[in-house]
């Protein structure tokens, strides 16, 4: 989900290429219904679903068993759920995704593994890097290069 409903919006929008018709779907916690009247007050068309447990197939453990045998695969989804927990974090609705409340085991299990993968979870430190300008950075590798020396 974007920081705000308009990126969110913007994001939907970009489904639709040259012209044609694009569509997305989103999966929201029971939490997370709030983020839907943010939606609603934009007048983005909506249709919500509800599926009963019975008619969803159950594919968790050949998820497990897939994201475990293929690293690859496994790279890609501890790098999916930590984009996931930092772009949670980072949420502008701080109301409606609160981060303090997202269960880790479910959410990982989301992403396909048994345990939480331990991932590096700095938000605020890779924002002050960003905000240095490449001539400042260059500086910097420049002067820590000529002290080494």
């Amino acid at each position: 989900v974007s920081t705000q409903s308009t990126g969110y919006i913007h994001r939907v929008g970009r489904t639709a290429r040259a012209g044609g018709a694009g569509n997305a779907l989103l999966f929201l916690l029971p939490q997370e219904i709030a983020f839907l009247r943010y939606l609603k007050h934009a007048k983005v068309p909506l249709n919500e679903y509800n599926f009963s447990n019975n008619k969803i197939a159950n594919v968790q453990s050949q998820l497990e068993k897939l994201i475990t045998k293929n690293f690859y695969l496994f790279k890609s989804a501890k790098d999916a759920y930590r984009a996931y927990i930092q772009a949670y974090a980072s949420h502008s609705l701080k109301t409606v995704f609160v981060v303090d409340q997202l269960d880790l085991s479910l959410v990982a299990k989301s992403f396909g593994f048994q345990v939480p993968p331990a991932v590096n979870l700095t938000v605020n430190s890779s924002n002050k890097r960003n905000n240095k300008s490449k001539a400042d950075r260059f500086r910097q590798n420049k002067k820590q290069k000529f002290s080494r020396t």
